[in-house]
This record gives C-alpha cells, sequence and structure tokens, in this order.
C-alpha cells in the first residue's frame, strides 16, 4: 500500500516537470482550511463525520497543482457505536480557469491518503483500522482576490481493507492562502 503512494508521488513529480516545460512556470504555494461532511457505506450502520482538514498545496501554473492534507473528524457516536478517523495523504488537481477575469476555476482532484479509524463500540476494547484511500472528485473555486480563494468540493474515497466500512462521499468548503 505504501508502494501505491510513493507511486502517485513519482508521478506527480513527473508531471510536474513536463507540465513545467509546457507551460508558463510560476510556483504558487498556498495554505487552507476545510470543512468536510463526511457520509460512509457501511455495511452494519451508516455513520457520518463532520471532519476538518489542514492543506498545504502549490499551483505549479494555472492549469495544474498539488495538495498534501491532514484531516481530523470528530465523534460519531450513536447507537452503541463510537468512531472517529483521521487521514493524511495527497492529491493532484487540474484546474480549467473560468471567466474574463479569472474569477472562477473548475478542477478535477484525484489522489490517495492513509485512513486511520478508531473504533470505540460499547463493553469491548477499542482498536484501529487503517487503509489507504483512492479519492477523486470536482469541485468549483471563487477567487475572491489573487491571494484568498473558497473552494467547493465533492469527493469519492474508496477504501480497501477496513471491516465494515465500502467507501465514503466527502463535501467540503473551505478557504485558501496563496503566498503571492
Amino acid at each position: 500500500m505504501k508502494y501505491k503512494l510513493s507511486a502517485l508521488v513519482l508521478f506527480t513529480a513527473l508531471g510536474v516537470c513536463s507540465t513545467a516545460k509546457a507551460q508558463d512556470f510560476k510556483y504558487v504555494p498556498y495554505i487552507g482550511l476545510d470543512y468536510s461532511y463526511v457520509d460512509v457505506n457501511a455495511k452494519a450502520a451508516s455513520p457520518y463525520y463532520n471532519a476538518g482538514s489542514f492543506n498545504l498545496g502549490t499551483k505549479y501554473n494555472d492549469y495544474f497543482g498539488t495538495e498534501l492534507f491532514y484531516q481530523q473528524s470528530a465523534r460519531y457516536d450513536k447507537h452503541d457505536l463510537k468512531t472517529s478517523y483521521r487521514a493524511y495523504g495527497l492529491d493532484v488537481n487540474a484546474y480549467l480557469p473560468l471567466g474574463c477575469y479569472h474569477t472562477f476555476d473548475a478542477f478535477v482532484t484525484a489522489g490517495a491518503g492513509e485512513y486511520v479509524f478508531r473504533f470505540d463500540p460499547s463493553g469491548a476494547k477499542s482498536h484501529n483500522e487503517s487503509a489507504i484511500g483512492y479519492r477523486w472528485g470536482g469541485g468549483l473555486i471563487y477567487n475572491v482576490s489573487e491571494n484568498v480563494s473558497i473552494k467547493a468540493t465533492v469527493r469519492y474515497v474508496n477504501l480497501d481493507d477496513i471491516s465494515d466500512y465500502d467507501h465514503l462521499m466527502e463535501y467540503s468548503l473551505g478557504l485558501r492562502y496563496y503566498f503571492l
């Protein structure tokens, strides 16, 4: 599983190098914060989470960028099921500038991350389960100014090796600050 994440990082680096030759290269780092509503498809129950994430990213030009993320959820506590999760990983983003003044960007995203779920069942010992989650989605960015944007994302995450959890849908709204 860790080899898959390493391969994604390598392909991202190769994409950056090829994009830099073809486009006007400009390196714009940014930080971001997101709020996410996460709906999990599970066999026994359908938990949902409120989560926050911190993002470090880079736009290499107007059409391509990468983003590291760390996400932590609040605890889900219903019907004797108490769970939470944390995740970290890398996403690759492709942007399409919209409008005469570049006010909006449509984007698609793909990536991978490690998801660690903590289960605290009633009357039993708590335990953690982890898996690689393969993520893809899209959304819209509203550029408030040169330095600030608002980002709305819908993302599907396919989980492997988590008992009773198949996939999750993530709906997020966030804020980005670009260091120009």
